[in-house]
């Protein structure tokens, strides 16, 4: 088993030193210390070849079991629809929800190295909170988990398999303050807590979205927000329904994200 002495002396400057820990037997305590390093999250180039490759890494070092899941889903999914793909098997299982069944594993999360360089581009304060709407497995509660220690994060997401693998997770690196929630962003029954920041990945149809960004819009009425968006979905109908928010980063080497701030309280 390695030992916690030799992180101190471990560089992570290329894929290969990932490769290297996913051969390693790692206790609850090695992986804890690998997510309080900035250096984990980062990758060797700005290409989005390498970042999603360093991501599917990072998940096996975790122990985070996302292709074991995905493959169960799409396996219950092709018994009710074995013609089907990943545009139809979330709505079919999940009561019409699109919980993107099928969609290929790197595609379906934010690599960690890009949410490593939103939260370090929010210059959160201590205690803030973020609020991730389609938060799939949770890779943010990680990397906030092992870095930003006295910030809240919660996660909703849909798909009750990805929330308990994700939490479970959490549990076992002692992430106290951060944890998933299964929930339909969609219900009429939906509430938005009050946070800090809002993430948002084009969760689901324009409706949907519409209402989530109407929901912020009146948290923004009492409190300072900023939302953080990652798509191109969820920009156009910022751009075309949501004047009200203010565009303050456009991402440029980074995947297409923009970060918006609000507040109408002053």
């Amino acid at each position: 088993m390695l030992q916690l002495e030799f992180f101190p002396r471990m560089e992570l400057k290329s894929l290969s030193d990932f490769q290297k820990l996913e051969g390693v037997q790692l206790s609850s305590n090695d992986r804890k210390l690998l997510t309080s390093s900035p250096e984990f999250y980062q990758t060797p180039k700005a290409n989005d070849v390498i970042r999603r490759q360093h991501a599917l890494m990072v998940d096996k070092i975790l122990g985070v079991r996302v292709k074991y899941i995905e493959e169960m889903l799409v396996a219950d999914a092709r018994g009710f629809d074995p013609e089907g793909s990943h545009e139809t098997w979330g709505p079919t299982m999940h009561k019409g929800v699109q919980t993107w069944v099928g969609l290929e594993l790197q595609t379906l999360q934010t690599p960690y190295s890009e949410i490593y360089r939103i939260l370090q581009l929010l210059k959160m304060r201590p205690y803030q909170h973020v609020v991730d709407l389609g938060a799939a497995y949770g890779r943010m509660g990680i990397v906030m988990g092992g870095l930003f220690i006295k910030n809240l994060f919660t996660g909703f997401e849909f798909v009750k398999a990805r929330v308990d693998e994700g939490n479970r997770v959490y549990q076992e690196l002692g992430f106290s303050r951060a944890k998933l929630i299964e929930a339909d962003l969609a219900a009429a029954e939906f509430e938005l807590p009050e946070a800090d920041v809002y993430f948002i990945y084009d969760y689901g149809q324009v409706e949907h979205i519409n209402r989530t960004l109407l929901q912020i819009r009146e948290v923004s009425e009492k409190r300072p927000v900023k939302v953080v968006v990652r798509g191109k979905f969820t920009r156009r109908i910022i751009a075309d329904r949501h004047e009200w928010l203010d565009l303050s980063y456009e991402g440029k080497l980074e995947e297409l994200f923009s970060i918006y701030t609000a507040y109408k309280g002053h």
